[in-house]
């Protein structure tokens, strides 16, 4: 598993699965407390017929979130 630093939190991108069907989520883990954990679905109501295509949605979400805030998208 590969995690991006972007400020607060290390994230990066996994399937989940929920009745037979997989969500592509962003796994967000705060600095501090290592403890923090949240997950965020990538896209509202989409779901995947398979977890390769889930974890391919979702690795591919985190890291066009840590380009986003690379390039100075939460600075304003």
């Amino acid at each position: 598993m590969t995690e991006f630093d972007i400020g607060e939190f290390f994230i990066h991108g996994e399937a989940r699965e929920v009745d037979g069907e997989f969500q592509a989520v962003i796994v967000m883990r705060a600095k501090a407390p290592l403890t923090t954990v949240t997950t965020h679905q990538v896209e509202k109501d989409r779901w995947f017929k398979t977890v390769d295509a889930a974890n391919t949605a979702a690795k591919d979400a985190a890291k066009a979130l840590k380009a986003a805030v690379d390039s100075g998208a939460l600075t304003s």
